[in-house]
């Protein structure tokens, strides 16, 4: 838990460092064109078709889009149920919860840091962090007293590895993994 907690404050760093200058000035998006913009309108509707597609399968039960061009939003639509039980549509501003998608902010980091230089992708991990050195794969576990058993891997988890997704950590209570 402790090489898990340290891998995000790791991660959470690269993120709060990446903002780029220009990002912390950048005026707030404003409405405009598709054709202004050179953005094609029957591509947007493409997503429009993709959406209402993907409510009809049941694959999603809404979702919204948007698509901004040099500072001007092009594109804003809101699609299907926000909450399918008491029937509410969803609107444009609706707020939605994240999860995951911090993960491709960690990794936007890392890779600004791969072009300095600093890391190659094939670096294991536990050169930055040492307690990732003697990983394994976990075997048994036993609740009572917080005792497990591990198996040696082929190799070290790499950067590659984490920011691929493939590293084989696993959440546990995400999971279904206990």
């Amino acid at each position: 838990m402790k090489n898990f907690l340290t891998l995000c404050g790791l991660l959470l760093a690269f993120t709060i460092y990446s903002q780029t200058p220009s990002g912390l000035t950048s005026p707030p998006l404003t409405p405009g064109t598709p054709e202004a913009s050179g953005i094609s309108q029957a591509r947007l509707d493409r997503i429009s078709a993709m959406m209402e597609e993907a409510i009809e399968k049941g694959e999603v039960p809404g979702g919204v889009a948007l698509v901004a061009r040099n500072g001007k939003i092009v594109y804003h639509k809101a699609f299907g149920m926000a909450d399918a039980q008491s029937r509410r549509a969803f609107k444009t501003d609706d707020i939605f919860r994240i999860a995951s998608q911090t993960k491709a902010i960690a990794a936007t980091a890392v890779m600004m840091l791969w072009e300095e230089g600093r890391f190659r992708l094939d670096d294991p991990i536990s050169d930055y962090i040492p307690a990732f050195e003697n990983t394994g794969v976990l075997e048994s576990f036993n609740e009572a007293d917080s005792s497990f058993t591990t198996t040696p891997t082929d190799r070290q988890i790499t950067i590659r590895d984490l920011i691929t997704h493939t590293s084989g950590i696993g959440y546990g209570w995400i999971d279904s993994d206990d």
